[in-house]
């Protein structure tokens, strides 16, 4: 977040081509959005954070007859630009501060906010796109610029009033309530933020060219000096010093021809920054949602959707044509051209779309579309010059990739890989062009990712906004009718009953696994469903006359699967042991009769008979001494163990009150110390569990490994996850963690007065060390 000390003045500004998502000729505007005789006199403010000087002096008033004859540099844009693919703005703000309090969703510009009730700190976050919020309404007065991210902010323009310590209505400054005037959308697409400066005015003579951040554009000690400036994409920050120091101008894209027309006296600018995009993202992938509209603005007919539309014109009511507007609610969408999904593809992040264009639309047509049903964490994928995978020029992506080039690989690609993930490839660079959605899978040509040609110049990934803050959300929406059609409510706890006059008949679960019963209190016959879409009662397992009655979500687990199914009570007889799923035992050459069942690890889902089907026992680490007693059956049709989805969590000690942590950088490491500690910025202590490694958030490619001779006091490091034999670790009821590897061997804090008291450590288990135990805090 920064505040400027310039405000937009009345001064001519040069819009460029597309600027506001058209292609309509320049024509000259006040910065503000208003002409020059509704405009009030400038105003400043300062970065306190950044600088401790004193106010820099007000701008004069600038001239608004300056003209800037640019005709040559916006055709070369015009010229050097592909289809430029815009995107959806949202802000979520909170009246107070730790993002509590009424919550406000902004989708674009809002010309008039005063209104708005709000405390002396607020929090917001920016989903998508680059803002400014302004003091006053209609985008007039001091600025701060927000990008995409969470913050909180301290009211401040109570920094930059009237001398003294108190405002006009006799409150100190630091206690007055937050006023927003208006806020304005300014970053909306994808093209790479780029800035010219001009050696004179008006556009003219020599032009340097920038389109990343420069901490110091200084030459031999000498600033650079700038009497007019383009920014041709991009919200940017423009410093009078080096290292973005002192408070920045905030230039809006659009030409400056003279330092009036930006607000300064000194022509020297030593650095600069842009606000960029970040990747696509979604929100609520678990709650797919559109709103259709038949006409542009969000008028005339519309209808609700929540599944796949293979063709517009075949839906029996109503019947629309096309799509004029659209708002998309919940879920991340592509729209085709055509029916059948094919043709043109856009991406449809949750926002509103207007019209054709806001989606980036080559025409008014949109015939179909299709919901992306994924898990969209750590996304990779691998471009192949040569088609089907054959030898050559590759290169693995697991980030955004402007251009492809800048990897030292071409822009012809013939086959794809998709890892893992769910990628946007584009024809240009920058994102701009045609859009190609690409799911985990193969395309062996051009032709499955549905394109004419072999040109993609740039990749991003679509991220989850969730995964950035590794919080962990089941939850489950029921249907009052099929297809997600009728009633709808939805629960993230247990619930011992479900409100008398609601009968769920579709659902959809998101997040982790949840079991239905056919009775309160949790009593009945159990229905396991795993994360997904069920769309029928028979779907979720049920016969048509099932009634739900209470629900429960199936607990978190940290160890393998692994069951033993014995031929006799109290396990006797003969044993069988399993890891992963069995369709059918007799199938898989087994005797289905069983008598006694042990869970070791993982959390199972017994089944009556074959294929999943019949009746259905969720067992977690447990020992049934007799299985027809408890199930009133001899014998287990099929079986499998519940997959469970990447979890985010601390591992705090429940006796010295400190967490398992990381203090140092492992990237460029062979191994890494783990110590216990408090939590700070200094050391990572954000853990995840992974086929039954332990593995720090920081660190992906290593995993918590006891190193040397496994006796008491050895100590547990992180260790490249591929050496063998793997050290596998599971966390019981009591809150021991457990090397599977050395049995008997618990996690532990060394302790003592040494150097090293703090790091971790392996022991026998022992009730007189209670550093033995500890608590998973699930973020």
């Amino acid at each position: 977040v920064l505040y400027s000390r310039f405000v937009s003045p009345s001064a001519a500004l040069l819009e460029l081509p597309g600027s506001n998502g058209g292609t309509d000729s320049p024509c000259f505007r006040d910065h503000n959005g208003m002409g020059p005789d509704g405009h009030s006199g400038p105003e400043m403010a300062m970065l306190e954070a950044l600088s401790a000087g004193p106010v820099p002096p007000v701008t004069e008033e600038p001239e608004s007859t300056v003209t800037l004859s640019l005709d040559h540099v916006l055709q070369e844009d015009k010229e050097g630009l592909a289809k430029i693919n815009t995107r959806p703005g949202k802000i979520i703000l909170y009246s107070d501060a730790g993002f509590a309090g009424q919550k406000r969703e902004i989708w674009d510009d809002i010309p008039d906010a005063t209104s708005w009730e709000l405390s002396h700190t607020i929090s917001i976050r920016v989903i998508r796109g680059g803002w400014v919020m302004y003091e006053k309404p209609r985008f007039r007065g001091r600025k701060c610029v927000l990008a995409e991210g969470d913050v909180e902010i301290d009211n401040p323009w109570t920094a930059y009033g009237d001398n003294g310590d108190r405002g006009d209505n006799g409150q100190p400054r630091g206690s007055r309530p937050f006023r927003i005037g208006s806020f304005k959308r300014v970053v909306r697409d994808y093209r790479t933020p780029e800035i010219s400066l001009f050696a004179e005015e008006n556009g003219e003579g020599a032009r340097l060219r920038f389109s990343g951040s420069a901490e110091d554009t200084r030459n031999r000690g000498q600033p650079l000096a700038a009497a007019s400036i383009i920014v041709h994409s991009g919200l940017w920050l423009v410093y009078s010093k080096p290292f973005f120091d002192d408070d920045p101008y905030v230039l809006e894209p659009g030409g400056y021809p003279n330092l009036k027309a930006w607000g300064a006296k000194d022509p020297s600018i030593c650095s600069m920054h842009p606000i960029r995009l970040g990747c696509p993202v979604v929100e609520r992938p678990g709650e797919p949602q559109v709103l259709i509209y038949e006409a542009a603005a969000f008028q005339g007919r519309s209808f609700t959707i929540s599944r796949d539309i293979y063709d517009l014109k075949g839906l029996p009511e109503p019947a629309l044509p096309t799509v004029g507007s659209l708002r998309v609610l919940g879920g991340c969408w592509v729209g085709y051209e055509k029916e059948g999904f094919r043709g043109h593809q856009y991406l449809l992040e949750e926002g509103e779309y207007q019209d054709w264009r806001q989606w980036g639309g080559y025409s008014k047509e949109l015939m179909s579309l299709r919901l992306i049903r994924t898990d969209f964490s750590d996304p990779a994928l691998v471009l192949f010059e040569a088609m089907d995978f054959e030898e050559g020029p590759s290169v693995e992506l697991s980030e955004a990739l402007p251009d492809t080039e800048l990897a030292g690989y071409g822009t012809v690609t013939q086959s794809i890989h998709v890892l893992s993930g769910v990628w946007v490839a584009y024809e240009g660079p920058n994102y701009s062009g045609e859009q190609y959605i690409l799911e985990k899978g193969v395309y062996r040509n051009c032709e499955d990712w549905g394109a004419t040609d072999c040109h993609i110049a740039s990749a991003q990934p679509i991220l989850q906004v969730r995964e950035h803050n590794l919080h962990f959300v089941s939850k489950i929406l029921l249907f009052s009718e099929p297809d997600f059609l009728g009633d709808q409510i939805s629960f993230e706890e247990d619930q011992e009953t479900l409100p008398e006059a609601f009968i769920p008949r579709s659902c959809r679960v998101r997040g982790g696994s949840w079991i239905l019963f056919d009775g309160q209190d949790f009593a009945g016959e159990q229905h396991v469903l795993s994360e997904g879409e069920y769309p029928t009662l028979s779907a979720m397992g049920c016969p048509c006359s099932t009634a739900i009655l209470s629900l429960k979500k199936v607990p978190l687990f940290f160890s393998e699967p692994s069951i033993f199914l014995h031929g006799l009570e109290c396990f006797e007889g003969k044993e069988i042991e399993l890891n992963s799923e069995v369709r059918s035992l007799q199938a898989e050459g087994f005797n289905n009769h069983v008598l006694s069942v042990r869970v070791k690890g993982g959390i199972w889902v017994l089944c009556e008979h074959g294929d999943f089907r019949g009746r259905q026992w969720l067992l977690d680490c447990t020992e049934i001494t007799n299985w027809l007693t408890y199930s009133g059956l001899q014998h287990v049709g099929s079986l499998y163990p519940i997959r469970q989805r990447r979890i985010y969590f601390r591992i705090r000690s429940r006796k010295l009150e400190l967490f398992l942590s990381v203090p140092d950088d492992v990237e460029d490491m062979k191994a890494g110390r783990v110590v216990v500690s408090s939590l700070s910025e200094q050391s990572s202590s954000v853990w995840y569990y992974e086929d039954g490694l332990i593995k720090n958030q920081v660190a992906p490619n290593m995993s918590l490994q006891v190193i040397g001779p496994a006796g008491k006091g050895a100590k547990a490091v992180l260790w490249s996850e591929t050496r063998m034999p793997r050290q596998t670790w599971s966390v019981d009821s009591q809150g021991r963690i457990r090397s599977q590897m050395f049995e008997d061997m618990i996690l532990d804090v060394k302790g003592g007065r040494s150097y090293d008291r703090d790091h971790a450590i392996v022991w026998d288990m022992a009730d007189e060390r209670p550093t033995q135990t500890w608590d998973i805090q699930v973020l």
